[in-house]
């Protein structure tokens, strides 16, 4: 199958983009289907994220050819003045657009050419839906969403939501599992040692991803209990301020944004993974987490919701210091025969959840 990708969450070079969809694509040509990426980006949307710009052209990388387009404008013209000349969907047997941007380029593209049209759902395609400030796109990428031969929503908290905002969608709706490299996982499960309790959180350091929340319920938590925070972002500054007035400068660390490879280090020597970010897509740091053998705190009714059944492979909370606390309480309390079959679910689930797996569902359902 040769596939047309089409999105703007996709990394050229080393950018700090998040891989998830990297990760599919990679997949697919090791499965032999062969992809294109084209990698569609509003130049304000790329600076209010913090990225730079790259250069329009065409880059090769990891055996992907990516179309790397920058529109100052959402799509308000012939968006194939863009494209090579001889560029034509006709090319591909199934466009694949994810995020937004994705769904909107896709939708201009579509109105030249019809080719079969899979349109994947974000956490960021909820935002725009449902905020006043997205008004003039709402319509367009409506449009995506019904003119798509299959719906692919990222988690089944996120097909629910987009299902109730666009009725009759159902009957083409699938959930699309982000998956992890099965050598990940680790093979042993260890018992809690609850003389030291480890906590950890991966995340960029931004206000919906609720890090603050770890670290004031870590000041009503006894001394035992240490936080390893990784990443980097706009909140860090005042984090650490945070930190520092709540008296934990002792017992929270603060490593900055680590290579995969250093974060699977310490995610290695930790007990309790917990991110309790709202408007969440999937979240990979979740899986990694669960493949290092931690237990998974998340939020309720948010992205990893479905994947983590509360008390049974990890738990769901809503987002506050004193439900965290209480969560934390219970882990405590469990004896070593429980922690052992919650850490078994947890293995199980996880292996059900690699990346040859959630690439290979994926085609499945465009069959």
């Amino acid at each position: 199958m040769k596939i047309l990708f089409v999105t703007d969450l996709y990394p050229i070079g080393d950018e700090n983009i998040a891989k998830a969809l990297f990760y599919f694509v990679q997949e697919w040509q090791k499965q032999g289907h062969e992809v294109e990426v084209i990698r569609a980006n509003f130049i304000a949307n790329t600076f209010l994220r913090g990225r730079k710009i790259k250069t329009e052209k065409i880059y090769y990388e990891n055996n992907t050819k990516i179309y790397n387009l920058n529109f100052h404008t959402p799509f308000l013209f012939n968006v194939y003045n863009k494209l090579p000349k001889d560029f034509s969907l006709k090319n591909y047997d199934v466009l694949i657009s994810h995020m937004p941007c994705g769904a909107l380029m896709a939708q201009k593209l579509l109105q030249k050419e019809r080719i079969k049209y899979v349109c994947g759902v974000h956490a960021s395609d909820i935002v725009v839906l449902k905020s006043l400030k997205y008004l003039p796109f709402r319509n367009k990428l409506i449009s995506s969403y019904q003119n798509a031969d299959k719906i692919a929503a990222r988690s089944p908290v996120l097909k629910e939501k987009i299902e109730t905002i666009i009725p009759n969608i159902s009957n083409k709706t699938f959930i699309a599992y982000s998956g992890i490299e099965e050598h990940l996982i680790e093979e042993n499960i260890q018992p809690l040692n609850k003389d030291k309790i480890e906590l950890i959180t991966v995340s960029s350091l931004i206000k919906r991803k609720n890090i603050d929340v770890i670290i004031k319920t870590l000041k009503i938590l006894d001394e035992k209990y240490y936080l390893t925070i990784i990443g980097d972002g706009t909140q860090r500054k005042k984090l650490e301020t945070l930190t520092k007035k709540l008296g934990l400068g002792n017992r929270v660390i603060f490593t900055g944004k680590l290579e995969r490879n250093k974060v699977f280090d310490y995610l290695r020597k930790s007990d309790i993974f917990v991110l309790l970010s709202q408007n969440e897509t999937f979240g990979l740091s979740y899986l990694e987490a669960m493949a290092a053998e931690n237990i998974v705190i998340g939020k309720k009714n948010d992205g990893i919701d479905g994947i983590i059944k509360d008390n049974e492979n990890g738990f769901l909370i809503k987002s506050s210091p004193e439900e965290l606390k209480k969560c934390l309480d219970k882990i405590y309390n469990l004896n070593n025969a429980e922690i052992e079959q919650l850490k078994q679910n947890t293995r199980n689930t996880i292996l059900k959840l690699t990346a040859v797996n959630a690439a290979e569902n994926y085609i499945k359902k465009l069959n």
